[in-house]
């Protein structure tokens, strides 16, 4: 019987030093626990260090100083260079990053430019308001991971239109850089949030698997699994501090 990768198309794994194994209905509990425990200690640990960072921005005049100078705002396009190549990178060298020590590497660097560039959201928001969008954020997160878990419905068969989906998104936000609209802004605020909600349910149930999931992850697939999980919360996390923010 064939696999199926995330995107819907056949995957054949390359063995590298070991055999590359996926969590099914017929996966040990061991295995499975093991594989879920790791995703979600480094999922934790990257949410906690990112948080710190921006707490430390948000009360640390000197930091916030440097985020926002002239530098601070040339290592955040360089922050970006390196995040969008490193995106390239996932879709391209896919199998590479289940290696060790690179999958480490990558999560690493991919933790540290997002979080940098995260500082500013420390500097132009108030204390009250990014603890009420982070304790938000976390709930929803919790909610949203519960029902992913218990609910027998597929939604890893939706990959694709979540793709299509999110471009959308991207390009609304594009041209919406043209007007400015206050109603459009909410609009996309709101649509941005519920996007990533259903992300956050995709990528848990790819992470669980079971029964009824049409596609998994791999065993190895642990720290390309966080990111994406950590990716899910911090676009959901911005989306709700617009919207908190009334902008």
């Amino acid at each position: 019987m064939s696999k199926v990768s995330i995107y819907g198309e056949p995957l054949l794994p390359t063995v590298v030093g070991q055999e590359v194994s996926y969590l099914t209905a017929m996966t040990a509990d061991t295995m499975r626990q093991e594989f879920i425990s790791k995703v979600y200690s480094i999922l934790w640990c990257q949410i906690l260090f990112t948080s710190l960072f921006i707490g430390l921005c948000n009360q640390n005049e000197n930091v916030a100083g440097f985020i926002v100078s002239p530098f601070g705002q040339f290592i955040s396009i360089i922050c970006i260079v390196c995040l969008f190549v490193m995106t390239i990178l996932m879709v391209c060298c896919y199998e590479t990053l289940k290696i060790k020590p690179y999958n480490w590497m990558y999560m690493v660097s991919y933790t540290l430019f997002m979080t940098y560039l995260l500082g500013v959201v420390g500097v132009v928001y108030s204390s009250q308001m990014l603890l009420l969008g982070g304790i938000t954020t976390l709930s929803i997160f919790i909610g949203l991971s519960l029902y992913a878990i218990q609910s027998k419905y597929d939604y890893t068969q939706y990959g694709n239109y979540l793709i299509i989906v999110l471009f959308s998104l991207i390009l609304f936000g594009f041209i919406l850089s043209f007007t400015n609209i206050p109603i459009l802004n909410t609009i996309y605020s709101v649509l941005g949030a519920m996007i990533f909600a259903f992300y956050i349910v995709y990528d848990t149930q790819l992470i669980v698997g079971g029964n009824h999931r049409k596609h998994q992850f791999s065993t190895d697939d642990y720290v390309i699994a966080s990111i994406s999980l950590y990716l899910d919360i911090i676009n959901m996390f911005l989306y709700l501090m617009d919207l908190l923010n009334g902008r």
